[in-house]
């Protein structure tokens, strides 16, 4: 094979949706070897090595059930994705429940297919490239969004380069920089954590840097920073752009000179650590603000790895949902499946707090619940009601551009304000938000985001 092609399996004994699907597969550059039974699949299987497969759950002559558990005795690390003519809530969970990379339902959709099958031999390009076996595990997702922050972890881990991640809060910021630190050359060496939002102003350089015995007021012994027991290996710094001005100035030193003092002390300490920081704000607004020092920025922001909020990447939430579940389910003894309208209620709410909230939300639900499934009933309530927002009341004789501006206004209001997400449940885009909200109320609410 030419070094893009991969070899693909594919089960189905459908003629013609093997005939269609194979070519597909070829279209994309790539072998298959076309299998009509169960019999044949594992005869395959034992004798060729395969990049991802495709199989039908239901065989004349058993399951693609049995083919995924040959796989997982033989080659646990092929993706797996499961074809099935029933597209229900149910079969879509237990087939994450099982362990396959995705499922796809029939008649099926070949741009789905295609995109597919690309997403799935990228992330077997990731973890081939790494050996990983399973670092990146911990970031829940096979959506092209996901794959590709994926993709430039595994990228840049391995080098020392500063990382800046941004992304609103609940998105998993935290979960990357432990990837990457994972994977790097310092995964043996120490990984410390410091969230800067959480000190004061007058901690926060001891904390960093450390301070002598009668420094300040309290100050009875000596004690080492994040900084000092970082040596070596990486640190962290959350939520960096809430750090004062002060101190990011003596932080800028420390990043350019590689070394510092601890507060109340003369003695020069040098310092080998990789940095890793994290901010759910907008960092180069907060430069133009004058909150935030342009050199530190350029400082810190080397790489950029954005973390996707959830509503960008919704293919990914059964997947996200049943984790949880199954997390949850071991925790506190209770193993209930989601009902299906469960799923669904969880679909159509905005995730304002993103991975986080759906986290918090399916541990309560599981807690909450009783009998053989978590009912609908087990959620929040802002998540149960996001199916019926209320209906607006609209007085007769109301032009259409009232109308429009009234159910504008009214979504905007249900999305507390957020922008972004009501652009996304209107259908627009946000400089059009934006723009409409300027006209209507000719103030900075409109003023458009660069």
């Amino acid at each position: 094979m030419g070094s893009g092609e991969r070899l693909i399996l594919l089960v189905d004994d459908h003629d013609a949706t093997r005939e269609t699907l194979t070519e597909v597969i070829r279209e994309l550059g790539h072998q298959v070897l076309a299998a009509a039974n169960l019999f044949m699949a594992l005869r395959y299987i034992e004798e060729k090595r395969f990049d991802l497969v495709l199989t039908d759950l239901k065989l004349p002559d058993g399951s693609g059930k049995e083919v995924l558990n040959r796989l997982r005795q033989k080659s646990p690390e092929i993706p797996v994705v499961m074809i099935t003519g029933y597209a229900t809530i149910d079969s879509a969970v237990e087939t994450v429940r099982m362990g396959v990379y995705d499922y796809l339902t029939k008649p099926v959709d070949l741009d789905r297919l295609r995109t597919t099958i690309k997403n799935a031999l990228r992330l077997v390009d990731l973890e081939r490239r790494v050996g990983l076996g399973g670092a990146l595990d911990a970031i829940v997702g096979h959506s092209s969004r996901i794959s590709e922050v994926k993709e430039l972890i595994t990228q840049v881990a391995r080098t020392d380069v500063t990382i800046l991640i941004e992304g609103e809060s609940g998105t998993g910021k935290e979960m990357a920089a432990n990837a990457i630190q994972s994977i790097s050359r310092r995964s043996n060496a120490s990984f410390v954590k410091v969230n800067v939002a959480v000190l004061s102003k007058e901690l926060i350089e001891s904390e960093l840097f450390g301070h002598e015995k009668g420094a300040f007021s309290g100050a009875i012994r000596q004690r080492k920073g994040r900084f000092e027991l970082a040596d070596g290996g990486t640190l962290f710094l959350d939520e960096i752009g809430e750090m004062p001005l002060d101190s990011q100035v003596k932080l800028l030193r420390v990043l350019q000179e590689r070394e510092f003092e601890r507060v109340g002390g003369t003695e020069t300490i040098p310092v080998d650590i990789r940095l890793i920081c994290a901010t759910n704000l907008n960092l180069k607004k907060r430069v133009e603000d004058g909150l935030f020092r342009e050199d530190l920025y350029f400082r810190i922001n080397v790489v950029r790895l954005r973390m996707p909020p959830l509503r960008e990447r919704l293919e990914d939430l059964p997947l996200l949902a049943e984790h949880f579940r199954q997390k949850y389910s071991a925790r506190y003894g209770i193993d209930r499946k989601f009902a299906p309208e469960t799923v669904e209620a969880l679909k159509r709410h905005s995730w304002p707090g993103n991975v986080r909230e759906l986290e918090n939300a399916v541990e309560g639900s599981v807690v909450r619940s009783s009998g053989e499934f978590i009912r609908a009933e087990c959620l929040p309530e802002e998540i149960r009601g996001a199916a019926s927002p209320p209906l607006l009341d609209l007085a007769p004789g109301l032009s259409l551009a009232e109308v429009e501006r009234q159910y504008i206004l009214s979504e905007l209001s249900r999305h507390e304000g957020n922008k972004a997400v009501a652009a996304k449940s209107l259908g627009i885009g946000l400089k059009t938000l934006y723009r409409k909200l300027e006209a209507y109320s000719g103030d900075e609410e409109g003023e458009e985001p660069e």
